[in-house]
């Protein structure tokens, strides 16, 4: 009888150890990870310290990266552009180019940090209800990004040392924009 108590106190306690740790997010065990190097359009809205602005955000491909912002009013219209490493700002017909120094272009921030999933290290990957949360380090900060398991749609990225915050919705496939030849 005594064995029999024991043994069932046991079962219980295991079985609340089993289901205690379900609760946090997993290691990601998944032999194959979402495709991070697709070209996409996304609406973004973006929180840095107290400014909150709202842009377009088009990847044509790793490395190449279009921002049009839409609010706040004194942002409204800029488009900065990210080439390899290189930003470009432009304002109706006013363009400026930043060379490379020691400075930080959130652009570039998040650029830097959304082409490093590509080769994000799979331990830095963790999934909890569909949601991929990956670490990484972008122009020197350590981020989080989150992603559709499913469908790799990046959902947020987020740099607490340059307080920043991106959330993204409405992503789309990129297509490039090809005029038509008229035939005569």
């Amino acid at each position: 009888m005594k064995f029999a108590k024991s043994a069932g106190t046991a079962a219980v306690l295991c079985g609340a150890a089993l289901l205690c740790g379900c609760g946090g997010a997993v290691s990601f065990n998944s032999t194959k990870l979402p495709d991070f190097s697709s070209a996409y359009c996304a609406n973004a809205e973006i929180t840095f310290g107290d400014i909150e602005a709202k842009a377009e955000v088009t990847r044509s491909e790793p490395g190449c990266w279009e921002f049009e912002f839409s609010e706040p009013k004194e942002l409204s219209g800029l488009v900065m552009t990210v080439e390899n490493g290189e930003l470009t700002a432009s304002l109706g017909e006013l363009t400026v180019t930043a060379g490379e120094g020691d400075y930080t272009a959130l652009p570039l921030v998040i650029a830097d940090g959304l082409d490093a999933l590509q080769s994000a290290d799979k331990a830095e990957f963790t999934e909890k209800d569909g949601v991929l949360t990956i670490r990484i380090e972008a122009d020197g900060s350590k981020c989080t990004v989150t992603a559709d398991k499913s469908t790799g749609d990046i959902l947020s990225f987020k740099s607490p040392s340059d307080k920043l915050a991106v959330y993204f919705s409405d992503i789309t496939p990129y297509v490039e924009d090809v005029g038509l030849i008229d035939e005569e």
